[in-house]
């Protein structure tokens, strides 16, 4: 970590260091995700809704779309092409006017997106790449690891198909511990939640599947992405297929 950081927003880094997964806490918590496998997922609502305030459902295309997104993770063979790489990228793109499809506090954009591009009808099939959104264009930086050595530090369990794609948000916190300092540890998970959603809208506009990966191995991802050296924490892996 930078020693800007460190000075910035040390308790931020704590808490993340305190959050990743690696060689002596993984199987703790793969058992404490099947502990959990059997627990009652209802959620009780915090107040009782009254008649008064039932609000009229929304049927436009926004809505539609929305009811269609789900997380699945059955997976086909099949391999995505270079159009849909380009309709799920626009999601993090930025606009002819010079805007951004998603929010930054204070313009800062702490959130970068690589992709491991798995199998796709494209030249960087098998690329390791970054996602320039000015340019809306991937940028190759490495090349692919084999699927068992990149599923593991993923954490996919074995069962699983093998996706076309892997997104994974990649935070910068110096761009906004400089301002907000711990405060901006919390702005930068909002923006990791807007990427993932703006994407999952894309998912389900291309009629795709994907899920979200919680569980990486950040200090292995982060090698994968030649990251190694740099303040970069890796926050979320978004798994996408046919």
């Amino acid at each position: 970590m930078s020693k800007l950081l460190d000075n910035d927003a040390p308790l931020f880094l704590l808490f993340w260091e305190n959050g990743k997964l690696h060689a002596r806490n993984a199987r703790a918590f793969a058992a404490q995700l099947e502990n959990d496998a059997g627990a009652s997922s209802e959620i009780a609502a915090l107040h009782t809704p009254i008649l008064d305030g039932k609000l009229p459902r929304a049927n436009d295309p926004l809505a539609k779309l929305m009811h269609v997104r789900q997380s699945r993770r059955d997976l086909s063979s099949a391999s995505l092409d270079e159009r849909q790489l380009g309709s799920l990228c626009e999601a993090f793109a930025q606009r002819a006017d010079g805007g951004r499809n998603l929010p930054s506090a204070g313009g800062k954009y702490p959130v970068e997106v690589f992709a491991f591009v798995l199998h796709a009808r494209s030249p960087l099939a098998g690329s390791v790449v970054y996602y320039d959104g000015p340019a809306h264009a991937l940028c190759r930086v490495a090349a692919c690891p084999p699927w068992e050595t990149l599923r593991e530090a993923l954490g996919v369990e074995p069962e699983r198909a093998m996706p076309s794609v892997v997104f994974v948000f990649v935070g910068m916190p110096s761009r906004v511990a400089s301002k907000y300092g711990e405060r901006g540890g919390r702005f930068l998970l909002i923006e990791v939640g807007h990427a993932a959603e703006a994407l999952a809208l894309r998912i389900a506009h291309e009629e795709l599947k994907g899920w979200e990966l919680g569980g990486l191995f950040d200090d292995r991802v982060k090698s994968l992405l030649t990251l190694d050296g740099t303040d970069a924490l890796i926050a979320l892996g978004y798994a996408v297929g046919a």
